[in-house]
């Protein structure tokens, strides 16, 4: 094992964490409920037809089969509130027996393996986004005050950011093409339909009742940090961008003798985060194994054969996007082999994949865009960092397909107008998108907010959302080393063994 390349051990730790997902998975149908009537006892249940939680004589709230995970959210939240011992739980089970349960101390489910592993998943990510952050102030200010020329810098950015608005607008006008096309919305039965929003509506309860809202304005004016010190902390990328870059280009202007002791000390910084993310993507095989695992064990496979048209659809634009748009951009601008470009990436794909994190999967990005590309740093350095923050062309294209589908499912007929909208807002959104839990769905929210979708919409789509985010990292992060080779030829700077013809 020790002799196999890192790719071929993250590979076998991801097909090894599917099989042992699928052998040791969690219950859907069971829960074990703790009790302190006389002693404290735990029963298991399965199989029930409904369940109600009363309080005296009043029901409090009803569900059917297969709400385990409302079940016991909605439990939480009387514990919470200190009144789920002072509430009964009344089963019914499938086989026409019922049982109460009174004095309820806790509702919770079996305990999993294949789940149970996944802290060592989440620990690899934490180091990931622990070196995140330091890594981009300090290869973002050596960047930008590399490249010396303001004329330079301007030039550069001007073409990064054209770049990646030309990306995000063929992704989200694909995205709602292949949702017309391919129509996933009229495939799904109007008993899914009630099935999928009854099943996830805490979900989305939670989601939109969020403390967030979007306005492009509020957006641009966020961007500058009141205390740049928070911003690292808050692990604002967006904030840690713009910092960085203002600080890389005032040390351009700075005489030398001021400038270079401050460009070499975030060049030791810079090197030695690359350095300890060699040690960390050691990890990356076990960290696979267990994310994989856990993700099988929770969802299993049948919820895509619910929504398999969906997921199609989405999976066809993301595969098109970077098997097919990338690759042509780069031939075209670069000469660069395809193959070989590929090649070099598959610890990227490997862990934007199974992290579902494109700021988690950063270190190892900018590492591979430098010494297996033929990126120059002070290139590398600006455009992967900032294109991590607002090149999510995988995300727009999600949610422009998501919005579609939605639409179709509810039958509504989008105008002219409503398409346009969302490509607009789809542009500006897949941009806009924060780095934190969850924000994939509050943005997609904003879309279906624009064009007047219901909602409960995000009901049919957060089943998936794992997967559907996984594959788009993937897309995103290929994106950015795209990005970086094409802006580096540009320059006419692109090295290494890829380099161009």
């Amino acid at each position: 094992m020790r002799k196999l390349p890192l790719h071929i051990k993250i590979l076998i730790g991801l097909i090894l964490g599917i099989i042992f997902g699928s052998i040791f998975r969690i219950e859907h149908n069971s829960l074990l409920i703790q009790t302190t009537k006389d002693a404290v006892q735990t029963e298991k249940i399965s199989d029930w037809r409904e369940a109600r939680f009363t309080l005296k004589d009043s029901v409090l709230k009803a569900f059917g089969e297969s709400s385990q995970v409302q079940i016991i959210k909605y439990s939480d939240e009387l514990k919470k509130n200190s009144q789920l011992d002072k509430t009964r739980m009344w089963i019914l089970f499938k086989d026409g027996n019922s049982k109460t349960f009174e004095n309820i101390a806790s509702i919770t489910r079996e305990s999993s393996p294949g789940y149970d592993v996944k802290p060592i998943g989440d620990i690899f990510i934490r180091l990931l986004n622990m070196i995140a952050v330091p890594l981009v102030l300090a290869s973002l200010i050596v960047g930008a005050a590399s490249l010396h020329d303001l004329k330079h810098v301007a030039k550069l950015g001007g073409k990064m950011l054209g770049l990646f608005l030309l990306t995000s607008m063929i992704s989200v006008s694909l995205g709602q093409a292949l949702a017309v096309l391919i129509n996933p919305g009229s495939r799904m039965s109007p008993e899914t339909r009630t099935e999928l929003v009854d099943s996830f509506k805490d979900e989305v309860t939670t989601t939109t009742k969020q403390d967030f809202s979007f306005n492009v304005i509020d957006f641009l004016t966020n961007i500058v940090p009141k205390n740049p010190f928070k911003g690292l902390v808050d692990g604002d990328f967006l904030q840690i961008v713009f910092f960085a870059l203002l600080t890389g280009l005032v040390l351009v202007v700075l005489p030398k003798e001021k400038s270079q002791p401050v460009i070499k000390f975030f060049e030791g910084i810079t090197q030695a985060m690359i350095k300890m993310v060699e040690k960390v993507v050691l990890l990356a095989p076990f960290a696979v194994f267990a994310l994989i695992s856990a993700t099988i064990a929770e969802f299993g496979f049948s919820i895509l054969q619910t929504l398999f048209w969906y997921v199609l659809t989405v999976m066809l634009g993301l595969a098109i996007v970077t098997f097919v748009i990338y690759p042509a951009i780069i031939k075209f601008k670069t000469g660069m082999s395809i193959k070989d470009f590929f090649k070099v990436q598959k610890q990227v794909f490997a862990v934007a994949f199974t992290t579902s994190s494109s700021s988690a999967t950063l270190p190892i990005t900018l590492d591979v865009a430098e010494t297996k590309l033929g990126v120059p740093n002070k290139i590398a350095s600006f455009v992967i960092p900032v294109g991590t923050t607002i090149n999510k062309d995988g995300t727009a294209l999600y949610q422009a397909a998501a919005a579609v589908f939605i639409a179709q499912v509810y039958g509504i007929d989008l105008s002219f107008a409503q398409q346009l909208s969302i490509f607009i807002t789809c542009v500006i959104t897949g941009a806009a998108t924060p780095p934190v839990a969850g924000a994939g769905l509050i943005m997609l929210y904003v879309v279906m907010q624009t064009v007047g979708l219901p909602g409960e919409g995000i009901a049919l789509v957060i089943g998936v959302d794992r997967l559907l985010n996984m594959s788009r990292a993937v897309t995103n992060v290929i994106g950015d080393t795209m990005a970086g080779v094409v802006l580096a030829k540009s320059e006419g700077e692109l090295g290494g063994l890829l380099r161009g013809h």
